[in-house]
């Protein structure tokens, strides 16, 4: 049998011409690319190499046709109709992207599109709000119009005019070659995309996994459900990784196997939803993620992603929240028993976070089976002795005791100074975006140069979206101090700077009350029966309801 082939031509765009194709609706993204990924410096760096002439390498396009859909490239929507003949990127998703978008004025609100001009420092920077009139945004610079228009409204740049007019010519003038495939299908652009990202920046499993089964076009990313649970419950944007492995161990236990032929009969076989296509994947995992991460912040308290103590908890979760959605009370009590006690018993336990806790906890869930599946994770979880309290000598945001010291605080409602009320999962989110640990949100009430030698270095910790210097400032007798487990002795000592004293009397508070908070929360010593009605058969249901 011969190998596929494929007719190419060769064509080149100016950026007017690829902005005019995209605003068409001509230019679409195959569901097997990736999503838009460069940062603000990486679209900087291609203005700048267009500007000095750089070669910015060539599109690889393909004819084909196209259905209606909404588009999204970059900060521009595109209602976009059918068409015969539309282009779509197999190569230069990122290039067009940000070409496109540095010089539409709609593009150019987002900050990663908004850049300008700089006349007086010769060179493309990002666009501030700084007060000169000497920089001029690349909208107004690519279109003669809006040129003459910030000319008018800058009169210090009528020196630069002629530079201005080079600088622009430039733009107008760049010419980005393309080769535009036609009569291939999507075997052979699949085969092409490979090749090209091997020799380029590699995938990463999200990336693949939409690659295989999803895609903007259908609007099934992993990018997308973590926006989403995001949205709903304030608890971070979870990584594409975590959405993945999610998707997977729903599915099944083993999150190592090889995704491509997740959705192959001989997969669906052994899949606990085996009826399911991959839209019907992406939405289902969508809801138990949520409802997972509900879960952890209603029942269990935490608040954010950055407190969770391991990644296999809400993974776990997520999986019992799609066998049983409506989970009973009871169930949902031992639960979260099950968390907490995975969460303080790990080194008892044996638990490090690893993909074999995940796995072995995973195994415990078995469809229609509720109270049996939560039997079996008390018993993966079972402490022979009583819970101890993390040690209050160490303490750094990525580790799992310091989390749980901090979720334990942060069910004290600590106080925002800003308005008088308990800290919110929004401010939280907010306080906390783009970060991977918790300590954007922790702050020291001894500077640590001046920590006694020896000092527990957890009880110097308290949750505050200020900084030490300014929360003590707002620190007096008339403020919620409980909520930040001090009192108005310890806000004497640090006005005082005793801070020996501080220290002292806040670890005792700590000791105490991680001691009750622990203790409540793992139910050590407490009977771990199942609902009572799981003691029921349907024979003594009859019977009740006869009586």
């Amino acid at each position: 049998m011969s190998e596929p082939q494929a007719l190419s031509s060769s064509q080149s765009y100016s950026i007017a011409q690829l902005r005019s194709l995209v605003k068409a609706g001509r230019l679409r993204v195959p569901q097997f690319q990736r999503s838009f990924r460069w940062e603000k410096q990486d679209v900087l760096n291609l203005i700048d190499s267009v500007l000095r002439g750089y070669p910015i390498g060539s599109l690889l396009l393909w004819k084909r046709e196209a259905g209606a859909e909404h588009l999204r490239i970059g900060a521009l929507n595109v209602d976009a109709g059918r068409l015969p003949d539309a282009l779509w990127v197999v190569d230069g998703q990122q290039r067009i992207t940000s070409l496109v978008n540095v010089v539409d004025p709609e593009g150019a609100r987002d900050s990663r599109f908004s850049l300008g001009y700089s006349l007086g420092e010769q060179k493309v920077i990002p666009l501030r709000d700084s007060g000169s009139s000497l920089i001029i945004p690349l909208p107004d610079l690519f279109d003669l119009g809006r040129a003459l228009a910030w000319l008018r409204d800058n009169p210090d740049g009528a020196d630069f005019a002629v530079h201005i007019q080079d600088i622009a010519g430039r733009l107008a003038d760049v010419s980005v070659p393309a080769t535009i495939m036609e009569d291939a299908d999507e075997m052979v652009l699949r085969e092409v995309f490979d090749r090209i990202n091997n020799r380029g920046k590699k995938l990463n499993a999200a990336e693949i996994f939409d690659a295989i089964h999803g895609g903007p076009s259908k609007g099934l990313t992993t990018a997308g459900i973590a926006a989403h649970v995001d949205e709903q419950t304030h608890f971070g944007a979870l990584p594409d990784k975590v959405v993945v492995q999610a998707l997977l161990v729903r599915r099944h236990t083993d999150i190592t196997r090889d995704v491509h032929g997740e959705f192959s009969p001989r997969r669906r076989a052994v899949s606990d939803f085996s009826n399911e296509n991959q839209e019907e994947a992406y939405a289902a995992t969508e809801r138990a993620l949520a409802a997972a991460v509900v879960f952890l912040q209603q029942q269990c308290g935490v608040p954010h992603m950055t407190f969770l103590p391991f990644r296999f908890q809400l993974l776990v979760l997520t999986r019992f929240f799609a066998f049983f959605p409506h989970a009973q009370d009871r169930n949902l009590e031992l639960l979260r028993r099950w968390f907490w006690r995975t969460s303080v018993g790990a080194d008892e336990l044996g638990i490090n976070g690893s993909q074999t806790d995940l796995r072995d906890m995973a195994a415990c869930l078995v469809p229609r089976q509720e109270s049996a599946s939560v039997q079996r994770l008390l018993g993966a979880a079972t402490l022979v002795s009583a819970p101890k309290i993390p040690d209050l000598g160490v303490f750094r945001a990525t580790r799992s005791d310091s989390k749980v010291i901090l979720t334990a605080m942060w069910n004290l409602e600590p106080i925002d100074p800003d308005s008088g009320a308990p800290i919110t999962t929004e401010i939280l989110d907010a306080q906390l975006e783009s970060e991977t640990t918790p300590r954007g949100v922790v702050s020291d009430l001894v500077p640590a140069s001046l920590l006694p030698d020896g000092a527990p270095v957890a009880a110097n910790k308290v949750i505050s979206t200020k900084d030490r210097r300014d929360l003590l400032s707002l620190l007096d007798s008339e403020f919620e101090l409980a909520s930040l487990l001090l009192d108005e002795q310890i806000l004497h000592d640090l006005q005082e700077n005793r801070y020996e004293d501080v220290i002292e009397a806040r670890t005792e508070l700590l000791r105490s009350y991680l001691g009750d908070f622990i203790r409540a929360r793992t139910a050590y010593g407490h009977e771990d029966t199942p609902p009572l009605g799981d003691y029921f058969t349907d024979e003594d249901w009859q019977k009740s309801e006869a009586s």
